[in-house]
């Protein structure tokens, strides 16, 4: 197993070196400057400009910046931010907390629903049941994040008056990490839905359980003992999957309910042209994506081991 974990992390360390040359490439080249802004008033003093520029090192060639930079991100400095005037660290270790519980909300909601929706499409395949799952879970896949969380926000804070208090954080029990969170696992609920269908079907047309309900096992019995044990490994890949891309690609969502969580920060990096803050975030979220897919291997090996072997 320990070679195959290391097989897997040699093959993301280019990726990773690949995405941090990317990042800093656009902090380099990028459009605006935000130097000027933070010159406020005096953003035509050139003295003043090179003099702040030679104090964030962004005088010197790229290359030694970008070699500069990697050996910071190493010891976990991602720099200062430019707007806000404190360390993108800092920042991050606020925001990644919160992004992380709203994700894990959000994994629940789609391993739950998802799971349970796609065994009793599975059970009543080609059936209104089937039909009606399959048919809520496509319109809920093509309907983007950006539209989808004003039309919750307006369908219960304007016209129902369910809640009157929709955004900021309140902890992860709190409705409104719910109500986000739900946002977020519209989207990857198809999958999730459609795999199981496929996985519990397969497995349902086996020797072995028309074996155990002509033994006289009961439905239930039938689907717990059997079925889902033999079903689920593809799914348990998606979620683990499912649940990296969810903690690097909740901007919109973020931002929608006003949640302070990686997806506002990038989004405010992106927004103020603040660039240190933007390549720490999109560093932290690659990062995160990518050890999730890591892991996802490696639980993958252990429950087959043909994956481990390569054969």
């Amino acid at each position: 197993m320990l070679p195959f974990i290391l097989r897997r992390i040699l093959t993301f360390i280019p990726v990773l070196v690949l995405l941090a040359f990317l990042t800093f490439i656009l902090s380099y080249y990028g459009p605006g400057d935000p130097l000027r802004v933070m010159m406020g008033e005096n953003w035509a003093d050139e003295a003043a400009y090179q003099q702040l520029r030679h104090s964030y090192g962004l005088d010197r060639p790229l290359l030694v910046q970008f070699i500069d930079y990697c050996r910071d991100m190493l010891r976990g400095d991602f720099g200062r931010s430019y707007i806000q005037r404190v360390e993108v660290s800092e920042l991050l270790w606020k925001a990644i907390p919160v992004s992380a519980q709203l994700a894990l909300m959000a994994i629940i909601i789609v391993a739950v629903v998802g799971i349970g929706l796609g065994i009793i499409s599975a059970l009543f395949r080609n059936q209104w049941p089937d039909i009606a799952i399959g048919t809520v879970g496509v319109l809920l896949h093509s309907i983007p994040p950006f539209v989808l969380a004003p039309i919750v926000l307006v369908a219960l804070v304007l016209k129902l008056g369910i809640i009157s208090t929709p955004s900021g954080w309140h902890g992860f029990f709190s409705y409104q990490t719910v109500i986000a969170a739900s946002c977020l696992a519209a989207y990857p609920l198809l999958a999730i839905i459609r795999q199981t269908r496929a996985g519990v079907g397969d497995v349902l047309s086996q020797d072995y359980v028309r074996t155990a309900r002509a033994k006289g096992v009961s439905e239930y019995g039938v689907i717990m003992r059997h079925v889902l044990r033999n079903a689920m490994a593809p799914v348990a890949t998606s979620l683990g999957l499912t649940f990296g891309a969810l903690l690097g690609g909740a901007i919109f969502i973020e931002s929608a309910f006003n949640i302070p969580g990686m997806g506002t920060l990038f989004f405010t990096g992106l927004r103020n042209t603040d660039y240190p803050l933007l390549t720490g975030a999109t560093m932290v979220s690659g990062f995160w994506i990518m050890f999730s897919s890591i892991l996802v291997d490696v639980i993958y090996g252990i429950l087959d081991p043909r994956v481990r072997t390569g054969k």
